[in-house]
Formats: C-alpha cells, structure tokens, sequence
C-alpha cells in the first residue's frame, strides 16, 4: 500500500469517524429533548391536579 493510498483510507476513516460521532451528538441531543418535553407535561399535569384539588 503506497502512501496515497494509505492517507485516503485515513481520511475515510476519520469521515466514518465523523459521522458516527454526529450520529451519537443527535441521538443524545433528541433524547434530551424528549426528557424535556416529558418533565414539561409532567410539570404541567401536576399544577392542573393542584390546582383543581385548592378549587373545591
């Protein structure tokens, strides 16, 4: 393997690279938001129940 083709491999690698560690930011980033979005529904759905238990 000569030195051309021995520094595109590492430049496929480090693209693969790249990507995998995009793939894993936006897996965590969507997860995040979802836990967000579920402690926003849970907060919500706990002040609508308090606030219907003072009505009474």
């Amino acid at each position: 393997m000569g030195y051309s083709e021995a520094r595109e491999v590492m430049v496929t690698n480090e693209l693969d690279e790249e990507q995998k560690r995009v793939k894993r930011q936006r897996l965590r980033s969507l997860a995040i938001a979802l836990g967000l979005g579920f402690l926003v529904l849970l907060f919500y759905a706990a002040t609508i129940v308090r606030m219907g238990n003072h009505a009474n």
